[in-house]
C-alpha cells in the first residue's frame, strides 16, 4: 500500500496545535476571524449551547455552527433550502435506485470534512494542498439475520507534489483532527428526541 493512499484505522497521537474543528469555518480560521455565534434563527428552535464535554486540552466544546436537515416523504431537505434530494434505497438493497441514499450522503459529508482538516493541517504547516483529493467509501454492513447493521468508512487521500513523509504525516494529523473521523473513532455525542 503507498504512503499516499492507505486506510487508517487508528486515532494518532501526533496532533497539530490548535483549535480541533474544522469543518465549514475553515476558511475562518485560517484568516483569523471566527463567525460570530448569532441566535437561532427560527422561532421555537432552542439556542446554541455549549456541550459538557471536555477537549484533549481540557475545558468544554462551544458550539460553533449547527446543520439542520430533515427527512420525509422519500426526500432529504436542509433548513436554509441548499440541500433538496430525493432519497432512494440502491438497487444493492433490493430498492429502485435513481436518488439518492444515506450512504451516499455520508460518504460526501465525511470527504468534504476530512479535505476541510486536510487542508487546515497544510497551512499550518507551509505543505500545499490545493490539488489534494479525498475519496470516501460508506459501507452498510450486517450482522446474522437480525437487525444488526453498522457502517464502514475507508479513506483515500491522494496529495501529489507532496513527499511521501510529509503526505502522511499530515494525513494522519487531519485524521486526529477531522470532527467526522473522531465521531467515527470515539463515538459521537447523539440525543434523540420524541416531539
Amino acid at each position: 500500500m503507498s504512503e499516499q493512499t492507505r486506510r487508517f484505522t487508528h486515532l494518532p497521537g501526533d496532533r497539530a496545535p490548535g483549535p480541533d474543528y474544522s469543518g465549514p469555518g475553515v476558511e475562518a480560521e485560517l484568516t483569523g476571524r471566527m463567525p460570530e455565534s448569532r441566535p437561532a434563527e427560527r422561532p421555537g428552535r432552542p439556542e446554541p449551547r455549549v456541550i459538557p464535554r471536555r477537549g484533549e486540552h481540557g475545558g468544554s466544546y462551544d458550539d460553533l455552527y449547527t446543520a439542520r436537515a430533515s427527512s420525509a416523504l422519500g426526500k432529504v431537505t436542509s433548513d436554509d433550502g441548499m440541500l433538496d434530494l430525493r432519497v432512494k434505497a440502491p438497487g444493492e438493497l433490493g430498492g429502485p435506485g435513481g436518488g439518492t441514499n444515506p450512504e451516499q450522503l455520508l460518504a460526501a459529508a465525511y470527504a468534504a470534512c476530512f479535505h476541510n482538516s486536510l487542508t487546515l493541517v497544510g497551512s499550518r504547516q507551509g505543505v500545499p494542498t490545493e490539488d489534494a483529493t479525498v475519496e470516501t467509501a460508506v459501507t452498510l454492513r450486517k450482522r446474522g439475520s437480525a437487525d444488526d447493521y453498522t457502517i464502514a468508512a475507508d479513506l483515500t487521500v491522494r496529495l501529489p507534489g507532496v513527499a511521501p513523509e510529509a503526505a502522511r504525516r499530515l494525513v494522519e494529523q487531519a485524521h486526529g483532527q477531522c470532527p467526522d473521523s473522531r465521531a467515527f473513532l470515539q463515538g459521537a455525542e447523539v440525543h434523540v428526541h420524541l416531539a
